[in-house]
């Protein structure tokens, strides 16, 4: 990061060299309230397009603050085509993975309604928010999209084709998940992908059928051991990106 620019931010406007851009209701509290920078201090921006940039405070008060951009510090680069579908879980542990998978490069985030999940409202605005924070903090360039939640039914039937579905199966009768992933051909490398996680206590046997029958499911394991949906999304997001990248 560039020294002296204590303050990373996701911003929804375009972005350019010499631009003045005046921030919004809560960047203004957070840069001029929170972190007290004032004119001539510098930031950092970027908005998922435009790549990251760095500005400096040209006005700031109470409640307004303008910064002009003055140099790219980097370009927007090309992302993975990865998603998360999990149940919905207890919210700390929901914002966890929300947090941990934009961490590692998850593009869209969906839950999905099954039989067996036990917290089914979601708070959509507070998990963007969730992401968004986590995507400042860790020095990405764009935010994941957070989804509506949809019946399991519904987002197999929706998922895009030749999208990869990725099933972290709990059963223990499916093969380890780098066995997996070594037998898929070159060309899936660069595929679009969705990672599966089931509810506690995993889905229901006319779900598993369900999900089974679906088209390009890849039905795997994590290991010996039960992982809570977090862990199995951190585990597996980890395992995923590595070998997608690999050339």
């Amino acid at each position: 990061m560039v020294k002296d620019a204590k303050v990373r931010l996701f911003v929804e406007a375009p972005l350019a060299e010499n631009s003045e851009l005046a921030l919004d209701r809560d960047a203004v509290h957070y840069v001029s309230n929170v972190m007290r920078l004032d004119v001539g201090d510098s930031l950092i921006l970027f908005n998922g397009r435009d790549g990251e940039w760095l500005a400096d405070v040209q006005q700031s008060a109470r409640r307004e603050c303008v910064v002009v951009l003055n140099e790219l510090l980097k370009p927007q680069p090309q992302e993975l085509d990865l998603w998360v579908a999990a149940a919905p879980i207890k919210r700390a542990r929901l914002e966890m993975l929300v947090e941990k998978a934009t961490e590692l490069g998850v593009t869209r985030i969906q839950p999905v309604i099954t039989r067996r999940t036990t917290t089914p409202r979601t708070n959509v605005v507070r998990l963007t928010a969730q992401a968004k924070e986590a995507a400042e903090q860790c020095g990405r360039l764009s935010v994941p999209s957070v989804a509506e939640p949809m019946a399991l039914g519904q987002f197999l039937e929706s998922a895009e084709r030749p999208r990869h579905i990725l099933w972290c199966d709990e059963s223990g009768d499916s093969p380890l998940m780098s066995r997996a992933l070594d037998d898929m051909s070159g060309a899936a490398r660069e595929a679009a992908w969705v990672l599966l996680i089931g509810p506690e206590g995993g889905f229901d046997p006319a779900e598993r059928e369900r999900i089974s029958e679906a088209d390009h499911v890849l039905r795997v394991d994590l290991g010996p051991r039960i992982l809570r949906s977090e862990t199995a999304a951190i585990v597996a997001l980890g395992i995923l990106q590595s070998w997608m990248s690999t050339a």
